[in-house]
């Protein structure tokens, strides 16, 4: 049989190859961790320069449309200015118009009443 020092001896040397072990274990559990955290953190930063482009190419093309608009609206502008100085050209020359008539019927009026005085 064992005596109490072999005991003691024995319970030390199994505690020492436990926590060998329990630290080795400890130690592989931890980096296997490390490993998935490290692939999780590569697939959420993967994700999100994804996103991060497509949300770039969805603001391009509002860019875009935004100064298609603003063109849309600088050429309906230049229209709608043109438009107002024509109708105001063609205002004019109806004036002008409407006022040779006038004088045109008043020298027509005279002659007539010249040669009817004569």
């Amino acid at each position: 049989m064992l005596d109490q020092n072999d005991m003691m001896l024995l319970k030390g040397m199994v505690e020492s190859v436990m926590d060998e072990k329990l630290a080795g274990m400890e130690s592989s559990i931890l980096a296997k961790v490390d490993e998935k955290l490290t692939l999780t953190e590569n697939l959420i930063l993967g994700e999100l320069e994804r996103t991060r482009n497509i949300l770039e190419e969805k603001i391009q093309k509002v860019h875009q449309n935004v100064d298609e608009l603003d063109q849309y609206y600088r050429i309906k502008k230049l229209e709608d200015s043109n438009q107002a100085l024509y109708a105001k050209r063609l205002d004019n020359l109806e004036d002008r118009v409407t006022k040779l008539e006038m004088d045109k019927r008043r020298s027509s009026l005279q002659v007539t009443q010249e040669a009817s005085e004569m």
